[in-house]
């Protein structure tokens, strides 16, 4: 075939290979091309698409964050001394003080000491009964059995393996050659304290069983090896506000709600502050706005038409497109029960674009932060209805726009199906011309061929005359 195109115009020198190009041409502008455009426009369409999607989820981010009335409950704790307070979020606003009597502490016992940890601890066979918090509601016993096999550290691991979630056991090395059996209530309070007893049923264990004198109470003048109180169990015991207040444990959580207290030391004196903690709120508003004013002047640009310059938006014409800033700014700018956003630092310029006055809103928030709260996520009336607020509203429609199935969702099919149908439309215009010129390229090698040869025979003919004309 090309052979034939390159050797077109030899006999007629009209029809050419560039008469049947220039031929193509003129088509192809009038039925390719258009389909070109369109599938260009298509493809910049749904890049822009892309854009938008990502616009609104960002907004939608934040309106669905003020929809939500825990970020109004954010505090922020001030302590003025050595206690520890952790505010959870919803806690009260308020102040207190703490003063710190006497810490909460374990029982802390130790034995006599032994040569080694393998020394055996009895002569016979008994039971040593440890008691947690005699006398108490708490109260528990553990039958610890030994014989004359037992060694120091089986005898602290069997206690472990017996008493271990109420007492724990331990062996220090005190000096060179003296270990002694430590143990320890696993808990804070007085309800915490340890008793320990004989198979020789005296109380306080000394008696005369035959477990080693380590193992019963040290008297100065009878058994100085005896096992002595180091750490007595105790509760804490503080001031909240001047009120005298116990507790078995330094950490206090059941005194106020949401707010855990640890006392850390003695004589400690704690003044503390929970606030409101408005920044995060403030922060969340202005991230709204400047997101809104982006999607906004995205939206403006991408379906703007300029008379004067012909610049075109992506979207021009598009009324979906253009339909959705027209919808958020009403929605963002509705009255709702009465208030609107105008009245916590929020305004409107004429060109859509939303300006946001973080110190006026702040002031809203701290002169009646029940109020913005309500506006913002919504209440419950007197008769127990719920009222819808201003974000929550919000949130419910950019649902409507966003996620699978909604009408971001299908817009974005459309777009992908045009984009389809578009390029099924111009491969077949491309092939259906093709197809014509390659008819048309043949066709001219024809009419070439007859022409070359009608010009070969005339060409003899005037020979013939020429010749015949001389003579």
């Amino acid at each position: 075939m090309a052979s034939t195109i390159s050797s077109l115009g030899i006999g007629s020198g009209v029809l050419t290979s560039d008469v049947i190009d220039q031929l193509k041409a003129a088509d192809a502008s009038r039925f390719v091309k258009p389909l070109e455009s369109k599938v260009e426009l298509n493809s910049k369409e749904q890049e822009a698409y892309g854009l938008v999607v990502t616009y609104m989820n960002t907004l939608k981010s934040n309106i669905s964050s003020l929809s939500y009335d825990t970020l109004f409950d954010n505090t922020t704790t001030d302590v003025s001394g050595n206690a520890k307070v952790v505010v959870s979020s919803g806690a009260n606003v308020e102040s207190f003080s703490l003063e710190t009597t006497t810490l909460a502490k374990k029982e802390v016992t130790q034995f006599g000491s032994l040569a080694n940890e393998e020394a055996t601890i009895s002569s016979g066979s008994g039971t040593y009964t440890i008691t947690v918090g005699a006398g108490t509601a708490s109260e528990t016993s553990y039958d610890i059995a030994y014989d004359s096999t037992t060694t120091l550290s089986s005898f602290a691991q069997k206690i472990t393996d017996i008493a271990g979630s109420k007492v724990s056991a331990s062996i220090l090395e005190t000096s060179d050659g003296a270990f002694n059996l430590v143990l320890s209530s696993q808990n804070t309070g007085a309800a915490q304290a340890l008793s320990f007893s004989d198979t020789d049923g005296v109380g306080g264990g000394d008696g005369t069983g035959t477990i080693n004198n380590q193992f019963k109470l040290y008297d100065a003048s009878t058994n100085t090896d005896g096992y002595q109180e180091i750490q007595a169990a105790e509760d804490a015991a503080f001031k909240y506000n001047g009120i005298d207040i116990t507790r078995d444990t330094n950490n206090i959580t059941d005194l106020i709600v949401g707010v855990d207290i640890t006392l850390t030391q003695e004589g400690d004196f704690s003044n503390v502050t929970i606030k409101q903690d408005n920044s995060t709120v403030v922060d969340e508003m202005s991230s709204f706005v400047e997101n809104y004013n982006t999607l906004i002047a995205n939206l403006n640009d991408m379906t703007i038409y300029d008379k004067a310059t012909g610049a075109r938006g992506v979207f021009q014409g598009n009324s979906f497109i253009k339909s959705i800033g027209r919808d958020i700014t009403s929605a963002v700018t509705q009255i709702k029960n009465g208030d609107s956003l105008v009245n916590y630092g929020i305004s409107l310029s004429r060109d859509g674009s939303m300006t946001f006055d973080a110190s006026a809103f702040e002031e809203k928030l701290n002169s009646d932060p029940d109020a913005v709260k309500s506006f913002f996520t919504g209440s419950t009336d007197s008769n127990g209805n719920d009222v819808e607020g201003l974000f929550t509203s919000l949130n419910t429609k950019m649902k409507s726009y966003t996620g699978y199935g909604k009408q971001l969702s299908s817009f974005e099919t459309s777009l992908k199906t045009d984009a389809t149908n578009l390029e099924r439309r111009r491969l077949s215009a491309q092939e259906s011309l093709d197809a014509k010129y390659e008819i048309m390229a043949k066709r001219f090698a024809a009419y070439d061929s007859i022409i070359n040869r009608t010009n070969s025979s005339f060409q003899s003919v005037q020979m013939m005359i020429d010749s015949l004309s001389s003579k």
